[in-house]
């Protein structure tokens, strides 16, 4: 950074005088947006059943371990150390910003001492003029602190004794620098030393760090000119910003089909995967200080037009670094898939459209689990609807715009280390939306199975737990402990079967149990269902009828649903291993510096079933798969292993299916034809599946092919 001019020394000069907390209002004429529903702060919501498995596995797997081994945070630059995998420094902040949600929702001791030893050296580091990180003078960029900032809201939220004021001092003494620099031309958002593209990372993506300025101004007392000075600097990094993605999503600029995939193209921050999954949630955080109403129109088509023309049947974006359409050979990053689930949470709570909620359970039940091992030592930089294998290739296939041969393996950093750092904010910060508080109770906006501890205004405190199999099973049962009573609001899937589905509320003040079965009345918005809970204890029996879903996708193929949960062709599979690569090395034997680590290896995936397959939808068919009383421990491993869960099942056949550049099968064929006779196929859940088929083409079979549609296939039968 050049050195600062006088009027901004006099500046800094200026604000550093300032009472750092001193007690201040809100100007009466800058509030921000009230949320739709107000999200609870972490460590309010914890995990249960599978879910609680799912994350047990990620703090015991590569995530629960980085610190302690993993030269990128291990010795990062951010502690000392010389490491990163970019000059934007930003691998230590990535795992911070997972790792505070991971460590608070688990009340996992060990990951908080990791939490808590990073969190007090950064901030012991510190620069006197508030800079935080590794970077000095011109080499300062704005973007690689953000996902910190937004691990220190979360960490200042779950241990409000402990770190909510060395946070926020540090916070405010840094906004107050980041305000002398936007001044002073922009330095290190605008302009940076390096290639300009350094600076658009900031920009487009600027919307998280002024959500973290309204995290300040909602949840501290700072005096009134620091306010006044964090809304300048919201607008300020707003209107300088060359990225703005309400001027993207309007007819005739957004880009339906991708002209120019090329890293190279100037609207490249537009296009890049984890920018889109990001920037899903943009127009929505403008709202929130800007009160600008047009802004929710540009938020409809940011989800709309995204998932259209460039979504894949999980929920995540097509995007080998750059939007690809809708080719399902091409991949879809794991950083991608977090993002995009923690802004369409984000914007049920911001916006309230029930949609948005659909879709954020769509991405987080199927684009994450698709891309983990079983024990989560091993994760897919991105991942393809159409996998049949999961292989090593030394040489990049040219139909490729970024991924290399080793994109979809998995393992420690297969070509990239991004997502190693950042794919586990994707469970727990989830769950920490699972709940929210609306003006009369408790909102359950993601159906999971968790349980909330919290107080509700004027009502007082309110335990609740819900236990259930969902999205496996259609029924959630709710145990309720409250002060007095209050309103409980369950969102109904836009999926969901109304006539069929039903609420019964049992409690102490309740009538017979014919009387407390109710039928399922929703708000057309949210989604939401209103049920009046009296004080003291209570249980709720929620279902939720669903069937199965046949969508189109592009070539005439269709994906296979049942709920939010995407069903692919069982293709079985087979597992090899090896030392783990690093990123730079995709060729060689791999590497022995982890080798205290054992279970920090590369895993290689292929099909064991024919995977060229055609469906008949009109066949599709539920399981009669049988199930142990209880409830299920992991969602996806219990299934991947034979058990319990669900799988459905489908007549077809093989067909001739080309395979691209020796890498991918090409897009679905239209109008196949059966190369061999008609035969039943299994279907299961897509993020059980390291290899699978997810778009698959139709094929009428022939009339003397005829199946009992009520009959319900057998496990034997497969």
């Amino acid at each position: 950074m050049k050195p600062l001019s006088r009027s901004a020394l006099s500046w800094l000069g200026l604000v550093a005088a300032l009472p750092s907390l001193s007690l201040g209002e809100l100007s009466p004429n800058r509030t921000l947006l009230p949320w739709a529903f107000e999200p609870l702060p972490l460590g309010t919501v914890r995990p249960l059943g599978w879910l609680h498995g799912e994350l047990r596995a990620l703090g015991s797997g590569l995530a629960g371990h980085e610190y302690e081994f993993w030269p990128y945070v291990k010795d990062s630059r951010w502690l000392g150390g010389r490491s990163d995998y970019s000059a934007l420094n930003e691998a230590l902040p990535y795992w911070f910003n997972g790792l505070v949600p991971l460590a608070y929702t688990l009340d996992d001791e060990r990951l908080k001492g990791q939490v808590h030893a990073v969190a007090a050296e950064v901030l012991r580091r510190q620069a006197d003029d508030g800079w935080i990180g590794p970077e000095v003078g011109e080499d300062r960029n704005l973007w690689g602190r953000v996902p910190f900032l937004l691990g220190l809201t979360q960490l200042a939220e779950a241990n409000v004794t402990g770190w909510k004021h060395p946070i926020v001092h540090s916070l405010v003494k840094y906004l107050r620098l980041v305000d002398v620099m936007l001044r002073d031309g922009g330095q290190g958002y605008t302009l940076c030393r390096w290639h300009p593209n350094d600076c658009s990372w900031g920009q487009v993506r600027v919307h998280d760090f002024i959500s973290v300025i309204q995290w300040v101004l909602e949840n501290t007392e700072v005096g009134d000119r620091d306010r006044d000075m964090m809304w300048d600097t919201m607008d300020r990094l707003y209107r300088t910003s060359n990225f703005k993605w309400e001027d993207w999503y309007i007819e005739g600029r957004y880009q339906k089909v991708i002209k120019d995939a090329h890293p190279g193209n100037p609207e490249f921050p537009y296009l890049h995967g984890v920018n889109v999954g990001q920037g899903l949630k943009a127009s929505a955080v403008i709202r929130r200080y800007s009160h600008r109403e047009s802004l929710v129109k540009s938020t409809w088509n940011a989800v709309d037009w995204t998932f259209r023309y460039h979504g894949t049947p999980s929920g995540t974006i097509f995007a080998d670094e750059v939007q690809r359409d809708l080719a399902p050979f091409m991949g879809a990053e794991l950083c991608t898939a977090v993002e995009t689930g923690y802004s369409l949470a984000y914007l049920y709570h911001a916006v309230g459209a029930n949609e948005f909620a659909d879709r954020a359970e769509l991405t987080i039940f199927n684009a994450l689990p698709v891309s983990l091992t079983h024990d989560t030592w091993g994760h897919q930089y991105m991942a393809r609807s159409n996998q049949p294998w999961a292989l090593r290739q030394i040489d990049r296939p040219s139909l490729f715009t970024t991924a290399s041969g080793m994109a979809t393996i998995f393992g420690l950093e297969p070509m990239y280390p991004c997502c190693t750092v950042n794919y586990p904010q994707g469970w727990p910060k989830f769950i920490a939306r699972t709940w929210a508080r609306a003006e009369t109770g408790l909102v359950h906006a993601l159906l999971s199975p968790s349980a909330v501890n919290t107080t509700i205004p004027h009502k007082g405190r309110v335990i609740i737990e819900c236990k259930t199999d969902y999205p496996f099973s259609d029924r959630l049962t709710y145990s309720i402990s409250a002060q007095s009573g209050f309103d409980l609001f369950l969102r109904f899937p836009t999926w969901g079967i109304r006539g069929e589905s039903s609420v019964q509320l049992l409690s102490d003040a309740s009538k017979s149990e014919a009387e407390q079965m109710t039928a399922v009345q929703v708000d057309a918005e949210t989604g939401l269902h209103r049920l009046s809970i009296p004080a003291g204890k209570s249980t709720v029996i929620y279902t939720i009828a669903s069937a199965i879903r046949v969508e189109p996708r592009a070539n005439d193929a269709v994906s296979v649903y049942v709920g939010n949960v995407l069903y692919s062709l069982d293709v079985g599979q087979s597992m090899t291993s090896s030392l783990p690569h690093r990123h730079w090395d995709a060729g060689g034997d791999g590497t022995h510096e982890f080798e205290e680590y054992e279970k920090c290896r590369d895993f290689y995936f292929n099909h064991t079933k024919p995977w060229n397959v055609a469906i008949d939808p009109s066949t599709l068919r539920r399981s009669a798969w049988p199930r142990p009383a209880g409830y299920l421990e992991r969602g996806f491993v219990d299934l991947e292993s034979g058990g319990p869960g669900s799988f459905l099942a489908v007549d077809g056949c093989e067909i001739n299916w080309p395979v691209l550049s020796g890498a991918a099968p090409a897009p679905p064929p239209r109008n196949p034809k059966c190369v061999t006779g008609k035969r039943t196929y299994r279907m299961i859940p897509y993020g059980a599946a390291k290899v699978h088929m997810s778009e698959l083409p139709k094929v009428k079979l022939r009339r003397f092919w005829t199946h009992d549609p009520d009959r319900v296939a057998d496990w034997g039968d497969l």
